[in-house]
């Protein structure tokens, strides 16, 4: 028996090999389509399975490259054997099991949601001080020479009009970082990740950069792996 792997990322099964014998016949199937056996966790490609060797010769080539008539219009024969999977078979994460991947993702992601948290726990504390008013009582440490003190107090009032907005800010860069986080883990929204992640290293837009640094260059590092990439949807 074996298992198949379907342009949905999702995996199904188990099938009997005279089963894909057939689909491999009508050009359901192809040597590039993802598949393991029963019992074994790595996945690889038709191609990879002897078994399949001889009824895999002359089959037409992968349903991306196929023309667009082909799929659109399929015979009645074919319609009437086709496969519950469905005909857009892709070789997403061939000979890469879908578990390897989430443990690539995994750590970094949880860097992220973590950075992204303590960035958005810290800038709600900022707003909530700068809005009621706490934040206008900070003393001058004592101990500094008048004319540091008087650098200082004026460096603070000359602050306090962007105080809120700079909060503010801070927390919906840290709330992107932290969604970033999770989408990671979902595989999802690429182009969300990477912003999140960036976002997350900058010590001027993050309001943990401790973590985001350490983790947004890992996670960075995993991203930009292609069969990580290509697990995303």
């Amino acid at each position: 028996m074996y298992y198949i792997q379907g342009a949905d990322q999702k995996e199904y099964g188990p099938v009997s090999a005279d089963q894909l014998r057939q689909w491999i016949s009508e050009n359901r199937l192809n040597r590039f389509s993802p598949a393991r056996a029963d019992g074994e966790s790595l996945w690889k490609t038709l191609g990879d399975f002897p078994e399949f060797a001889e009824v895999l010769v002359g089959t037409a080539p992968p349903a991306s490259e196929a023309p667009a008539s082909a799929l659109s219009e399929p015979s009645a024969a074919s319609a009437a054997n086709a496969s519950p999977y469905g005909s857009g078979f892709r070789p997403s994460t061939p000979g890469i099991s879908e578990s390897a991947i989430d443990e690539k993702i995994k750590v970094p992601a949880i860097g992220i949601i973590t950075t992204g948290a303590l960035g958005a726990l810290v800038s709600l504390v900022g707003v909530i001080t700068t809005l009621s008013g706490s934040n206008k009582n900070t003393e001058i440490p004592p101990g500094l020479p008048p004319e540091a003190a008087g650098l200082l107090k004026s460096y603070l009032l000359a602050m306090e009009p962007f105080n809120l907005p700079l909060n503010l800010l801070a927390l919906i860069l840290s709330s992107l970082t932290l969604v970033a986080g999770i989408k990671m883990l979902q595989h999802r929204s690429y182009g969300l990740v990477m912003a999140g992640v960036i976002i997350g290293m900058l010590p001027c837009l993050s309001g943990c950069c401790c973590t985001g640094l350490p983790f947004g260059i890992w996670a960075l590092i995993v991203l930009s792996n292609p069969e990580v990439r290509k697990s995303f949807h």
